[in-house]
């Protein structure tokens, strides 16, 4: 696992995001409960609007329903049909009478109603258009207007000369038809008593209502760029009895639609969306804040998770870290009383145990090594010795006096190396020069039955610092179970091997006393440092692992030459530069 960057993050972002899970269920219902909310108030305030146009409307309607009763009555006035019909059978005094008996009829009807300017009666017949206030003579001109008013006309109010007129005949002819009517009774309608009476339904600033059809357009508002803007919404495809959204002067309105077959008409309120859903601000605004605030706690909540959470964890692990790179001098304190104090305060205590258990394993293995090592030293010189004064005797019996001085100076090399043992550790230069001068001193010894070949040390590789005596006795091993027996033809040869990473120091013979039983049993104890007696390559094979690493060590296996190889590896980058 990467302590570096995954674990870093994935704790804290796991811990944020079981948190953000927990709340995100909470955050959606409330956001369904309020769109379901919002829905439910904007769908009862639109019905709302809807009744109140509608019953306006449908009040409105039922009024002018009943102005239209009284016109059509009037049709069967006897006055009105007496002057109409048979004018000719009546006196002027008769014809004044009932003249006046039909204007106080006409005025009766125009009191009835505050929509109604005056009620006209057109009689061709006594030549007089005679109406609730005045009488006054007849206008063929008028009368054809409203004798020849189309029948596809589907409003009962007709615009006519900028008014606004409710018409009906006596009889009803066609304006195909070649006949007149005996008469036409005409009334006004105010168009300012209607608006007025539309003013009404104006709540507050920004509303507006338009009343149009194909032949009136009557409008609350004082703007008339808005008045065409609202008519040509109208024009559009409406569905009545809907309210909807629509855009006006760059405005957001709500338009309620309300459509009477009487009038031909579609009454059409306009209230400013902002004025119609203003009660719901709150509630938005009270969801932004909750909104508001649940970020707010998220934040808080992973602040103190980093805190409290991720920064004691990863602390921790931080000191793992440490340790593992071998750092055992960490310390970790904590703040507060809390678990991770206990934690803290126990990784601490491990760690001094851990010192103190580590302390005591390396010196008693290094005094443990160190007494192999003496044992070692102990065990060569006695023995080497005893061979030196047996060759010393020899040569001086024989007055080989040229070799007898060179042997000299090589025992004298040797016992240098051997008795200046006050440091383990040795420069690789010396320690292969010794193993030189030992391999010359027994090529002396066995010269008529072997030969030693002995290589050059590769250049740079001289300084490194290797543990004492620890190719000495390999070449010694090699002389004692691989040549000692062979009566002639006998070789050794140490050489070397560098590349980028390691260092080969390789002692090769031709002995044929080692089986490969032998030599893989050799192999098996090198691969076991627990072994209960230490043998001299198992010491030097741990030696060299504890100063160069466990891939450097001795290995074991079958030379070239039929005898055994013994290979040295260091391993340069664990240390050996």
């Amino acid at each position: 696992m990467n302590l570096n960057h995954p674990w870093k993050k994935n704790v804290l972002k796991r811990l944020i995001l079981s948190f953000i899970c927990i709340l995100l269920p909470l955050y959606i219902l409330s956001m369904l409960i309020y769109n379901w909310g919002v829905r439910t108030l904007e769908d009862e305030i639109s019905k709302s609007m809807i009744s109140q146009v509608s019953q306006y409307y449908s009040g409105l309607e039922e009024e002018f329903k009943r102005i239209q009763t009284l016109q059509y009555d009037v049709l069967s006035d006897d006055n009105l049909n007496a002057l109409g019909a048979i004018p000719e059978s009546m006196n002027d005094i008769e014809k004044m009478q009932s003249i006046l008996r039909l204007q106080q009829r006409l005025n009766a009807i125009r009191n009835s109603s505050a929509y109604i300017v005056d009620v006209y009666a057109h009689i061709p017949a006594i030549q007089k258009n005679v109406s609730a206030l005045t009488i006054s003579s007849f206008n063929p001109e008028e009368y054809d207007d409203f004798k020849n008013i189309p029948l596809s006309l589907d409003s009962k109010l007709i615009n006519m000369n900028g008014k606004t007129y409710l018409s009906a005949s006596y009889p009803f002819v066609t304006p195909e038809s070649k006949k007149w009517p005996l008469f036409i009774v005409v009334i006004e309608i105010s168009k300012d008593k209607l608006k007025e009476n539309m003013k009404k339904m104006v709540n507050s600033p920004g509303e507006g209502l338009v009343f149009k059809s194909s032949q009136f357009e009557i409008t609350t508002s004082h703007d008339a760029h808005f008045d065409l803007a609202a008519a040509s919404q109208m024009l559009s495809d409406v569905d009545p009895n809907t309210a909807q959204t629509v855009t006006i002067t760059n405005k957001q309105y709500l338009a309620v639609y309300s459509y009477s077959h009487f009038f031909g008409a579609v009454l059409s309120k306009y209230v400013p969306v902002h004025a119609v859903f203003q009660p719901l601000e709150k509630y938005r605004n009270w969801f932004v804040l909750l909104l508001l605030v649940s970020f707010a706690i998220i934040v808080v909540y992973s602040l103190y998770v980093y805190k409290y959470i991720h920064k004691p964890l990863y602390k921790l692990v931080k000191a793992f870290r440490k340790v593992e790179h071998g750092d055992f001098n960490e310390q970790i304190d904590h703040d507060f009383n809390d678990e991770f104090q206990y934690i803290y305060t126990r990784f601490n205590a491990m760690l001094e145990n851990l010192k103190s258990l580590i302390d005591q394993v390396y010196k008693q293995q290094l005094l443990t090594h160190k007494a192999e090592l003496k044992q070692l030293q102990s065990q060569i010189n006695p023995h080497f010795l005893y061979n030196s004064f047996f060759i010393l005797n020899t040569m001086t019996r024989l007055g080989d006096y040229d070799n007898l001085e060179r042997f000299t100076n090589q025992l004298g090399e040797y016992f240098q190396f051997i008795t200046r043992g006050d440091s383990d550790e040795v420069l690789l230069g010396r320690e292969i020069n010794h193993a030189k001068v030992y391999s010359e001193i027994q090529a002396m010894r066995f010269a008529k039955r072997n030969r030693i070949e002995f290589g050059e040390l590769p250049e740079n590789v001289g300084h490194i610092m290797v543990p004492r005596l620890i190719v000495q006795p390999i070449i010694e091993n090699a002389f004692k179970y691989g040549l000692e027996k062979k009566s002639a033809n006998g070789i050794l040869n140490v050489h070397f091997a560098r590349t980028e990473n390691e260092l080969l120091l390789i002692v090769e013979d031709n002995g044929e006393e080692l089986t490969d039983e032998q030599i893989r049993a050799l192999n098996e104890s090198l691969a076991r440092p627990d072994e209960a007696e230490t043998t001299g390559l198992l010491n030097i094979h741990q030696r060299i692992r504890l100063k160069f690493g466990q891939n450097s060590g001795l290995y074991m296996e079958r030379s070239e030459l039929g005898g055994l190889k013994a290979t040295i590896r260091i391993v340069i980058s664990d240390g050996g530069m």
